[in-house]
């Protein structure tokens, strides 16, 4: 850990990971909501639904889980998708999922599912 920089560097990539998933979802235009104020958003798990809709939320899920995005799903108190990006998820990875977002956006487009 010392050898990469320490404690500055884990926060800096740390900073990059949450700046990149957080800029997915506020430019989304509403498709993905995260209700966590910006100024008290965690860097290390940004909770977050789809449309405020958990069928369109599962589906994200299961086509994550087809790419290696696993244990996605939010907690019951707190549904829709949790995303934890601890020290060990490269910023790669962070892109992968960003990457994927678009995607999922651009194929399942909130007019073509009822919010819930």
């Amino acid at each position: 850990m010392n050898q990469m920089g320490g404690i500055k560097y884990y926060e800096m990539l740390a900073q990059q990971r949450q700046m990149m998933l957080t800029s997915v979802i506020d430019n989304s235009k509403g498709y993905y909501i995260c209700k966590t104020q910006k100024k008290h958003r965690s860097r290390m798990n940004i909770i977050f639904r789809i449309v405020e809709n958990p069928a369109l939320e599962d589906i994200f899920i299961k086509q994550a889980e087809a790419i290696k995005i696993i244990n996605i799903k939010g907690h019951p108190f707190n549904p829709g998708i949790r995303i934890s990006m601890y020290n060990a998820m490269p910023v790669e990875g962070v892109a992968l999922l960003c990457e994927f977002m678009m995607k999922f956006m651009n194929e399942n487009p909130f007019e073509k599912h009822a919010r819930m």
